[in-house]
């Protein structure tokens, strides 16, 4: 089908949130008349969240669940999700209803015309909501960040919340290294496209369970910092890498 959309759905522990979830989004995108499947990825969750994905399954044949034994993180979920996606755009969201899923088919209807669409909660029609301070914090600080790093002004970097075209994604797989959190950071490190939208959406409750969140994200996030930087230099000096040298495609 020429204009499905991939739904990619990364679980941990989130056998509590994933039947709402999947239900209030297959109830969303119904409503707005847009084809869709639905990728579960999950992490070999010791609550059995891919258990009750599996069951949903048998009731739906839109909805795909895998699990994964031997890897684990957010990021290379994503992008293990979009290798088994069918669509001709991806869109990511969070099982945990922190996101705002009425906002999807406008994501997906913004795909039409743009290569990425960031649902943000920095704009006049977002917020944090009860964004912890430290979080929101370690998010403004990651924006001022991508200034330096993007040549696309990105409000928003570190949303979960975004989609991209499958075009897009196959011109970039190749140079992206997932981990840890924040897939879209790095994404945005190597992309080379200015179609970029945005869409405003204000942060919501966890409706069950924790966050996954931990000092690990500051981890990688510093470490995706070396990395793109890394590359945007050996791309502004390939003369004397030479042109056998992988490329990052962002010109500082």
């Amino acid at each position: 089908m020429k204009d499905l959309t991939s739904i990619i759905l990364p679980t941990y522990n989130e056998a509590g949130n994933i039947r709402n979830c999947i239900e209030t989004i297959t109830n969303i995108l119904e409503k707005a008349s847009l084809p869709f499947e639905i990728i579960i990825v999950d992490d070999n969750s010791p609550d059995g969240t891919f258990e009750v994905a599996k069951v949903l399954a048998k009731y739906d044949t839109r909805i795909k669940p895998f699990v994964r034994t031997t890897e684990k993180g957010l990021s290379s979920a994503v992008t293990f999700g979009y290798d088994k996606a069918s669509g001709v755009q991806f869109v990511v969201v969070d099982a945990d209803f922190q996101h705002d899923y009425s906002k999807i088919p406008d994501v997906i209807r913004l795909l039409k015309e743009n290569d990425i669409v960031v649902a943000t909660r920095r704009s006049q029609d977002g917020g944090y909501g009860n964004f912890p301070i430290l979080r929101k914090f370690a998010s403004l600080f990651a924006t001022k960040i991508s200034e330096w790093l993007f040549p696309v002004k990105i409000s928003d970097p570190m949303s979960g919340f975004f989609g991209i075209s499958k075009s897009i994604y196959l011109d970039t797989k190749d140079k992206l290294h997932p981990r840890g959190y924040k897939i879209l950071f790095e994404i945005l490190g190597v992309v080379k496209t200015d179609k970029i939208a945005e869409i405003g959406y204000t942060f919501g409750l966890r409706t069950w369970g924790h966050s996954k969140l931990d000092s690990g994200v500051i981890f990688y996030f510093l470490w995706d910092l070396i990395s793109i930087k890394w590359h945007q230099w050996k791309e502004s000096h390939r003369l004397f890498f030479g042109s056998k040298g992988r490329n990052s495609h962002i010109h500082p």
